[in-house]
């Protein structure tokens, strides 16, 4: 009786998934060349015929299924010592977001410093994160501006590469800029620098970055450097803070202190030499994933976010009602339960 609950509960994990996904997407209505995204989930009996064997998944769900064998690691040859476990649930699965890569509509701005892509493709940006370390990050965000000293850079202050991945240069003092579809830029004249563009073959290789970049997926080398790199800077500062306490108390004997420290930054040295030695290699690997742009570049247009509000208003309804409906379940179950046990529990 109870299954229809946890069935309720689901759609209602569910609804909330999509909702959150969509609110996103209407926050950033009025970004630059933003990319929506969107959900996907599986009914019970897609999913069935994979997951009633399957017990590599945490269940973090109610799994109320039948019954599945799991075993602990020492009984493996041991079959008849085998237990019993609750199964999956019968209910919605959450699957995985997506990203829709389709062309957003162009505005014509006249900006000789705003460009956008006709096409397939991403400009080449030199992301420089907290820690002052630098790697290369791709945009379809073409709304660049020009520094004091004329390097071309995202309205967030990172550099826009070319072709060769180095820092276009602009003189500042000369405001006639013209280009072309190449992604030429010229002043007075002469050429003076040429835009990256770049595209991938596998967009499912590519990932939300932030500041509306992406980036390739890392590899588990990085995500392991980074791990420990965080863990080393996180002693680092804990052992720092030991030393500043001990100080201000006044404590003479320092010593133990200290060489904690020492050994804390040295740890975060090698650490932090190890995560940029395989952020070099993932640049690498990365690099060749990358291919030649068809894409087209346009001066003084701006690509616009390709979500229609009207489509994600008419969404909201439905994710609305969905949720609704699944709530009205449980209150019924709910109602029929106070039924069963406070009224006919009495006979």
């Amino acid at each position: 009786m109870l299954k229809g609950l946890y069935t309720a509960y689901t759609g209602m994990i569910n609804e909330q998934h999509r909702m959150d996904v969509m609110t996103n997407n209407l926050a950033n209505a009025n970004t630059n060349a933003y990319k929506k995204e969107g959900t996907t989930s599986q009914a019970f009996d897609t999913v069935l015929a994979y997951k009633i064997k399957d017990l590599s998944e945490p269940g973090n769900l109610p799994r109320n299924l039948s019954t599945s064998r799991t075993y602990d690691e020492e009984l493996v040859d041991n079959p008849d010592k085998w237990s019993s476990r609750t199964g999956m649930n019968m209910g919605v699965k959450i699957g995985e977001n997506y990203t829709d890569y389709s062309e957003g509509p162009m505005k014509v701005t006249d900006n000789p410093l705003d460009f956008a892509l006709a096409g397939p493709g991403f400009f080449l940006i030199e992301y420089t994160n907290k820690a002052d370390v630098t790697s290369i990050k791709y945009t379809r965000d073409g709304n660049f501006t020009m520094t004091a000293q004329g390097y071309l850079v995202t309205q967030d202050g990172d550099y826009v590469l070319d072709e060769n991945r180095r820092r276009i240069r602009l003189d500042p003092n000369q405001k006639e800029i013209g280009t072309n579809t190449n992604g030429d830029i010229y002043q007075n004249g002469e050429l003076v620098a040429t835009i990256g563009v770049v595209d991938f073959e596998d967009y499912d290789m590519l990932e939300h970055f932030g500041e509306n970049l992406f980036k390739v997926v890392d590899s588990d080398e990085v995500k392991a450097a980074e791990a420990a790199y965080s863990k080393a800077r996180t002693y680092t500062a804990l052992a720092q803070s030991a030393l500043n306490s001990a100080r201000a108390r006044g404590e003479e004997d320092l010593t133990e202190l200290e060489a904690a420290v020492q050994a804390a930054q040295q740890r975060e040295e090698e650490a932090q030499q190890e995560l940029e030695a395989a952020q070099d290699t993932d640049a690498a690997a990365h690099r060749r994933l990358e291919q030649e742009a068809a894409a087209t570049v346009r001066g003084g247009v701006l690509e616009l976010s390709n979500m229609s509000i009207v489509t994600e208003m008419v969404n909201m309804i439905a994710i609305q009602r969905q949720y609704e409906s699944n709530q009205k379940v449980i209150t019924t179950y709910d109602e029929s339960l106070d039924i069963a046990v406070n009224q006919l529990g009495r006979l």
